[in-house]
């Protein structure tokens, strides 16, 4: 085995002075116990703000400096759904590791650091050790001694991760990983080495490796004292697990006022996954786990800013645009599907609240001035048929975007009337196409969410189950993207009482 329990708690103690020493880095208590866990699998489920990427990153950054110190081979592997993702833990990892170089102090003498960004790779080792390694045709273990950090996504199907090996493996929202990438890829790298693997994620129900391993962890008698939760040896090899439960309230530099906002907001059963950091049951979930799964594509040419999807539009490409206007605490959202060919894509999400109707009508015609999509289908029910027409006339007045895609069309507004039978068939497309494997997009977290908690209510006087969020959550951008899955060009028109063209555009030439 790479490390005994007792080098693993001994280690965490001396890294956890290094931290303070190096950065002034004080965990608070659930950090730190997870940091000196000694079970050599470490699983957490986490809720948001509870301060997983900063733990994270200074475990790596600091085990990477303290076996590079001693002398010992150290290969990291960092894991996430995408690479962005795994970037965030290995930039903070870097970004301390430079500020304790930039220091000259005992910590870093004889060592040196580098790194490169693509693939993103972090190296810590005495001068010249890591280019003498690469020349040295050598077993695992032999040679200079290197300490690396490694930062990869998951993808799919693990591709881009199979040949690789470490001493230990983090995976980042491990919940949201393929199960087939943590047990067919991920597990087998550790065998050789008896190394070591750490998964933390916020809960993505009750499903899955990430919950089976963290119900591992959770299955014997309370554990010790000071063991910071509960653990067991058993498994393969004696494999000990450990697991914790790591909800937002655990931090306690989060305001109390917002959590208490975010459960008025979110719903029971949202806030209690979220915030709460408790496996909710799927129930009567309406799109399927392994589907959801499936569809999870990591694009380079889609970057997250703000909690949004944003890329370049291109020219010649076949753009659909889903729009569901918000009402009082919801959001607006607008999905933009690149639709030229099978699989379509998610190239763009936006996410609108607390502005007036003017704004977010305002908001949407510059997208689809910058996309010139064939068809923009809009939530027409309610306050959304008055925010549909201004939506109509904003696209006329908005000219094309300098950068646009597209060819100067201006697409007719299609507003889409929700009824129990329309929201039906809306979704039921959406349904068959990410079971066709039809649709893919990046692992975006409010996306996955809303996928996961869309679920069939108590069947009413009529026998129709009603679908809507989990415990009162957000369903915007589920409506959003089954609308533009609905208005993607080879996709079956909606029936003529559903679609209204607005305004002037009505009657306007196909596309040719």
């Amino acid at each position: 085995m790479w490390r005994s329990s007792r080098r693993r708690a001994e280690s965490a103690r001396e890294r956890l002075r290094l931290a303070r020493e190096l950065w002034g880095w004080g965990p608070h208590r659930r950090q730190r116990e997870w940091f000196c866990a000694r079970a050599q699998v470490r699983v957490a489920a986490c809720g948001r703000r509870w301060g997983k990427t900063e733990a994270l990153a200074v475990d790596v950054a600091t085990l990477a400096l303290a076996e590079a110190r001693a002398g010992r081979d150290c290969r990291q592997l960092v894991v996430a759904p995408t690479e962005a993702q795994a970037r965030l833990i290995g930039g903070e990892a870097l970004a301390r590791l430079q500020e304790a170089f930039d220091r000259e102090g005992e910590h870093t003498a004889g060592l040196e650091l580098t790194h490169r960004r693509e693939p993103m790779q972090i190296t810590v080792a005495p001068p010249g050790a890591a280019a003498r390694a690469r020349n040295v045709k050598k077993a695992r273990g032999q040679g200079p001694a290197v300490s690396r950090i490694l930062c990869r996504t998951a993808g799919r199907d693990g591709r881009s991760l199979r040949g690789l090996w470490a001493h230990r493996i983090v995976v980042d929202e491990a919940g949201y990983v393929p199960d087939a990438v943590l047990t067919d890829v991920l597990l087998p790298m550790l065998t050789d080495v008896g190394g070591e693997l750490a998964l933390a994620s916020s809960p993505a129900g009750r499903r899955g490796v990430f919950y089976r391993l963290f119900a591992q962890g959770q299955a014997v008698a309370p554990p010790a004292p000071n063991s910071g939760g509960a653990g067991r040896k058993g498994g393969r090899g004696g494999v000990t697990y450990q697991s914790f439960q790591c909800p937002s309230s655990d931090n306690p530099h989060l305001d109390k006022a917002f959590l208490r906002a975010m459960a008025e907001e979110l719903g029971e059963a949202s806030f209690a996954a979220e915030y709460g950091a408790q496996f909710v049951d799927e129930g009567g979930a309406v799109f399927r786990e392994d589907d959801i799964a499936a569809c999870l594509a990591d694009d380079p040419r889609v970057s997250a800013a703000a909690g949004d999807l944003v890329s370049a539009p291109s020219a010649g490409r076949l753009y659909s645009v889903g729009v569901d206007w918000g009402r009082r605490r919801d959001f607006t959202v607008a999905c933009v599907l690149d639709a030229t060919e099978r699989p379509a894509r998610l190239v763009g999400l936006w996410r609108w609240r607390g502005t007036g109707w003017e704004a977010q009508a305002a908001a949407v015609a510059r997208i689809v001035a910058a996309f010139s999509p064939v068809r923009v289908l809009a939530d027409g029910n309610g306050v959304g048929d008055p925010v549909a027409e201004r939506l109509s006339e904003a696209i006329r007045s908005v000219p094309a975007a300098p950068n646009s895609g597209g060819d100067g069309w201006t697409p007719p507004v299609e507003r889409f009337v929700f009824t129990a039978d329309s929201k039906q068939r809306l979704v039921d497309g959406l349904t068959l196409a990410l079971s066709a494997r039809a649709l893919t997009y990046p692992a975006h977290r409010a996306l996955l969410t809303e996928l996961r908690a869309f679920e069939y209510g108590p069947p009413g006087p009529s026998g129709r189950a009603p679908m809507a969020a989990r415990g009162g959550g957000h369903d915007d951008i589920v409506m959003a993207l089954a609308l533009a899955w609905h208005g993607a060009p080879t996709g079956a028109p909606p029936p003529p009482s559903e679609v209204i063209l607005l305004g002037s555009q009505a009657g306007l030439p196909g596309r040719e």
